[in-house]
């Protein structure tokens, strides 16, 4: 995107998966491309309402690469991955469609990717904070490096050599829980997450809905508004369920810990959704079959009579 390198001899591609994006991904990819050497837009099969804004991020002169199908993000990540190893990328940045970046973010992550030692073995650095809420490091490196067992993947950068070693995302998740099982893959290789020093980046975490358990508000003490929660629709819901249970079989025996910790964190927010709404019937029969299915091991894209009848749409 610039004319000399702004990672200097080190080569920093970027990938941006896309699906239904609006006019501030051009704003965004503007703030995003003084920090890295190109950028390479993936767009995973949006509907023809999206063609617009695509092509108005082609003629800023951004590439884009354009799925014929939705295959989920991991799909989306992985082929903009594929493409930034053949041109020689030395470290790839993920991020989403509605993260934006701090100016000096590639750099800073650099930075410790720089002073890690050998023996560190880092694999990615991610951000510190998300929206201002810090990240807690559970250990630190002799170089003070904080680090971290999970991590979302929106402004993961990635070693090419760790690319290498532990293969790219596991496409058969779709969506949800793809940053956990990397995270949980290149630890059994010996690899490690840091957060880079500082870094903060604004990213949407989903939609806030009332929190209403069993149709009764819940209203702060103090201001007397409803209080909200973090809400996913019922397709989302399925996704979560369904890959959570998925990764809780492949980790029970070597990871039993991190199991049950994940489940513990999982069950508030499920319960919570299921409670309160909205659509609380397609939320308890979103978390249902998703369990099953998890436990049955399928995986992929919804079926079309599934998205149906849990969002009443077959696209």
């Amino acid at each position: 995107m610039t004319e000399t390198s702004p990672t200097g001899a080190i080569t920093v591609i970027a990938v941006v998966p896309t699906f239904r994006p609006d006019e501030a991904l051009l704003d965004g990819l503007h703030a995003l491309a003084p920090q890295v050497d190109s950028i390479i837009v993936v767009d995973d099969g949006s509907p023809a309402d999206s063609h617009a804004i695509l092509e108005a991020v082609e003629q800023a002169g951004f590439e884009v690469q354009r799925s014929a199908r939705n295959a989920g993000i991991a799909a989306a990540i992985n082929a903009g991955i594929r493409t930034a190893l053949a041109r020689g990328a030395d470290y790839v940045l993920t991020i989403d469609q509605d993260t934006v970046l701090p100016a000096h973010y590639v750099s800073d992550c650099l930075t410790a990717f720089t002073i890690a030692s050998p023996a560190t073995r880092l694999g990615i650095v991610c951000t510190d904070r998300v929206n201002g809420q810090p990240s807690i490091p559970e250990h630190y490196t002799k170089e003070g490096l904080g680090l971290v067992r999970e991590a979302i993947q929106s402004g993961f950068l990635i070693s090419a050599v760790c690319l290498a070693e532990c293969g790219l995302l596991d496409e058969r998740l779709f969506i949800d829980c793809v940053d956990t099982e990397y995270c949980l893959r290149i630890a059994r290789h010996g690899y490690r997450i840091a957060v880079g020093p500082g870094t903060d980046i604004t990213h949407s975490l989903g939609e806030q809905a009332p929190l209403r358990p069993f149709g009764f508000p819940v209203r702060n003490r103090d201001t007397g508004e409803i209080e909200t929660y973090e809400y996913h629709g019922p397709t989302r819901r399925y996704f979560i369920t369904r890959n959570n249970v998925d990764l809780f079989l492949r980790y029970a025996r070597v990871r039993p810990r991190w199991v049950i910790s994940a489940i513990k964190r999982e069950i508030g927010p499920t319960f919570t959704t299921i409670v309160s709404g909205p659509r609380r019937g397609r939320q308890l029969l979103a978390t249902l079959v998703g369990a099953a299915h998890g436990l049955v091991r399928r995986r992929g894209p919804l079926s079309p009579s599934l998205r149906w009848v849990l969002s009443g749409s077959r696209s």
